[in-house]
């Protein structure tokens, strides 16, 4: 018989469609599968900082969501105050303060 799990889900926190993808740990070199979602738009807040494992945070805020959180990403762009930015491959978890955030890549949207 299955235990109740009382982890949400990535879908449930964020509040966007996932999906299942394997990555693999830059600690130990094992694939894993995990939920992600493969692009998100969200506003830069205009704060990047630099990370002591070589990543760069940025603070940002999703309107549609309702949401203010960080996220990690190996590549750094310059940011302004209320830029679009997109994600790509947002995956996260949950810690004793609230959750963690990373992705693949961050990027300026491009205004259509």
């Amino acid at each position: 018989m299955a235990k109740p799990n009382w982890t949400p889900k990535l879908k449930d926190v964020l509040m966007h469609e996932t999906i299942e993808i394997t990555k693999v740990s830059k600690r130990t070199g094992n694939e894993y599968k995990t939920d992600c979602i493969p692009e998100i738009l969200v506003y830069s807040t205009g704060s990047v900082e630099d990370t002591a494992d070589g990543n760069f945070k940025y603070a940002i805020v999703d309107s549609k969501k309702g949401l203010e959180y960080e996220i990690k990403t190996p590549n750094k762009i310059d940011v302004k105050f209320g830029s679009v930015l997109k994600f790509k491959n947002l995956i996260g978890g949950a810690t004793s303060t609230g959750g963690w955030y990373s992705a693949d890549s961050v990027a300026i949207a491009e205004r259509s």
